[in-house]
């Protein structure tokens, strides 16, 4: 047995001592060895090289005409119907969920549309011709590392967004439900980009999540450990991946609708403070030709048919959110909930 113990040990030092082994334990396990937030820099100062250090050449960034638009809204809010309007105005080459799983460009085998998605028959058009793409897309995007800052690298990320926009016909737009908590680093790396902000009422959102797959019991919740949501749409792996970042997203003992309104909530302070517009599903609905008329023209897209386009609105408001739960349920989790982001952000400001 000493022997044994003695081998066991030999062999996992040499494995440590291996930079493969670190390099690829590095790549799949990150979020152990970095920090979730930024060391502060106060009192630093990007103070200018002495002239005679100043070699390097200093060109002025590249201009991309036109500028590239970018959709964030989470799962379930209606984005869908916006990515359909975008993709039935002349001149503009819309994609969808660039950063979906499924990997459009792949073009592999037949391809379901979600029953749901009203008028959608494929969601890959945009995508076709771009399978070498698939060289580029990294596995983790949908599910990890999904917070990030200006000053986080990822140069993968950059070539794939890249790509998509230079191969655009006419202006580029990117439907994205992935990057609510990376907005800085798109908006640092794309400063001529515009940003639309999609949000909806978090209850009615709730209920799509859960409407399809069955009903989640109102005292379920999380175990410690638990590796996969039942029918709550990712609301688990966002929370896994979140709480380094945001610890209160800490799923275990929590409801599924707790969890679910903490990224909600998250995801409307991003985007409501990181966009350049933002509008609310139900007003788009409701009033689609007056919130059209000024998205297009915060977008400075001209010459549209708002009345083709209005064919396409065929969303109907409901409060499903009744049959679920009383009122005074949602509004005790919601209260604290925002409580604790509350809380969150008095500290963090703090700093």
């Amino acid at each position: 047995m000493n022997l044994f113990k003695a081998l066991f040990y030999r062999f996992m030092i040499k494995l440590l001592d291996s930079p493969v082994f670190r390099d690829r334990l590095y790549e799949h396990e990150r979020d152990l060895f970095t920090q979730p937030h930024l060391p502060s820099l106060k009192g630093v100062q990007p103070h200018e090289l002495p002239i005679p250090y100043r070699r390097q050449k200093m060109g002025r960034a590249e201009r991309r005409s036109p500028s590239p638009i970018f959709i964030t809204a989470r799962f379930r809010s209606g984005s869908t119907f916006l990515w359909q309007l975008f993709r039935n105005i002349d001149g503009i080459t819309c994609y969808y969920e660039p950063l979906n799983e499924r990997r459009w460009f792949l073009e592999e085998g037949a391809l379901k549309v979600d029953s749901t998605h009203l008028g959608v028959k494929d969601y890959r058009r945009e995508y076709q011709g771009m399978q070498d793409l698939e060289g580029i897309f990294d596995l983790n995007w949908p599910f990890r590392y999904l917070y990030m800052d200006a000053t986080h690298h990822d140069p993968r990320l950059k070539d794939y967004i890249d790509a998509l926009i230079g191969r655009a016909m006419g202006r580029p737009v990117l439907q994205f439900n992935r990057v609510d908590f990376r907005l800085q680093w798109l908006k640092a790396n794309y400063p001529e980009a515009k940003i639309v902000h999609l949000y909806r009422d978090p209850r009615e959102q709730w209920m799509s999540i859960i409407g399809k797959a069955g009903v989640i019991k109102l005292d379920a919740s999380y175990k410690a450990g638990q590796l996969s949501g039942d029918n709550d749409f990712y609301t688990l792996e966002w929370a896994r991946d979140l709480r380094h970042v945001f610890p209160f997203l800490e799923p275990a003992g929590r409801h599924p609708y707790e969890i679910h309104y903490l990224l909600w909530r998250l995801s409307y302070m991003f985007g409501k403070s990181l966009s350049d517009i933002s509008i609310g599903y139900e007003e788009l609905v409701t009033d689609f030709d007056t919130v059209m008329t000024h998205l297009l023209k915060e977008l400075d897209i001209r010459d549209v048919n708002l009345v083709e386009l209005a064919a396409l609105n065929q969303g109907k408001l409901k409060n499903r959110w009744q049959e679920y739960a009383t009122d005074d349920w949602f509004a005790e989790i919601e209260s604290r909930c925002e409580h604790e982001v509350e809380k969150f952000l008095a500290a963090f400001s703090g700093r």
